[in-house]
């Protein structure tokens, strides 16, 4: 298969694809820090208007744009990169995480990952605000009472 773009193939689909996904996982990345858009354009020297463009799937910024984004954003190496085609050379030494497992994952569709991406993210933020949860760990069945024959036997064992 050919690697190359023509206009009216499928590859434009792919693209805005890539782009959608792109735009949906800095757009949470930026409310989860409680960052606005024009805070991010400012740190990259750029405009809020791209920024919008990046998060409405519009615009695709360069790969260097993506890792600085990334860096801005405390994100780790090709978070947002990868599901653009880009792999900073960073994130080759460096551990997979539960979102990059998630991103890279060939069995979910796009929308997939950045569901499962946000629940993640959800449940990191509540465990790091101390949030009460349920505790399924330390649940266990309750053990009945020995019955009074049980009593007697383990008794009449002297135990």
């Amino acid at each position: 298969m050919s690697s190359t773009k023509t206009a009216g193939t499928t590859e434009s689909g792919k693209d805005g694809d890539r782009r959608a996904c792109f735009g949906r996982l800095l757009a949470e990345a930026l409310r989860a820090r409680g960052m606005k858009q024009e805070h991010l354009a400012g740190a990259l020297g750029t405009t809020q208007s791209s920024v919008s463009g990046w998060i409405n799937g519009k615009y695709e910024p360069a790969a260097d744009t993506v890792f600085r984004i990334e860096r801005s954003l405390a994100l780790e190496p090709g978070h947002l990169s990868r599901p653009l085609g880009y792999l900073p050379v960073e994130a080759l030494s460096r551990p997979l995480t539960v979102e990059g497992a998630i991103i890279q994952s060939p069995l979910l569709a796009e929308d997939e990952k950045a569901a499962l991406v946000a629940v993640y993210n959800a449940f990191v933020k509540r465990e790091a605000t101390g949030a009460p949860r349920a505790d399924r760990a330390r649940s266990q069945p309750k053990r009945s009472r020995p019955t009074a024959a049980r009593r007697r036997t383990v008794a009449g064992n002297g135990r």
